[in-house]
């Protein structure tokens, strides 16, 4: 059963595992992860639908056509309140690792190849990916976030204008 506390902008990232029973896990600041035995983007496209009436695949579409990002883009779920998901990992299983926008502070090389995510409220991640196309998958949700919100702003102001009843 799908509930809609999986998919907040509580959550700080959705992990890849390496377990017999789940696939990934979406992990909290201060609650216990909640695993799931879906593939990473198989357990967004199911929450998109279930709460935001959506997929993955519209997302994509909207990204492709508005923003020119073919392929590893951020999905934005929520401009308002800056509820953005971008992946950092290409997976062969279409099983990323996905990072929220929100929580996210920066990301560090290590010596061992690694790359350390560091979040806002003082957790620590480190992934195995490599720390220049992090750091491009970050410019990426930025740029797309940036572009959606003015987007957005400019759609409502123009609805406001070109409805304003002159004054007689």
């Amino acid at each position: 059963m799908l509930t809609t506390s999986l998919l907040n902008p509580g959550v700080c990232y959705i992990e890849t595992l390496q377990h017999p029973e789940f696939l990934c896990q979406a992990v909290y600041h201060g609650e216990a992860p909640v695993p799931s035995r879906q593939p990473s983007e198989t357990l967004i496209d199911e929450l998109l639908i279930y709460c935001h009436a959506t997929n993955l695949s519209a997302k994509r579409a909207h990204l492709k056509a508005a923003h020119g990002i073919h392929r590893m883009g951020p999905i934005v779920v929520d401009e308002r309140i800056q509820f953005v998901l971008f992946p950092i990992t290409v997976s062969r299983t279409r099983n990323p690792f996905w990072v929220n926008l929100h929580h996210f502070l920066q990301f560090q090389p290590s010596d061992d190849g690694m790359t350390m995510i560091h979040f806002n409220h003082g957790m620590m991640k480190g992934v195995a990916a490599d720390y220049r196309m992090c750091e491009k998958q970050y410019e990426k949700a930025l740029k797309v976030l940036d572009r959606s919100t003015k987007i957005k702003e400019q759609s409502a102001l123009y609805i406001t204008r070109s409805h304003q009843m002159p004054n007689v």
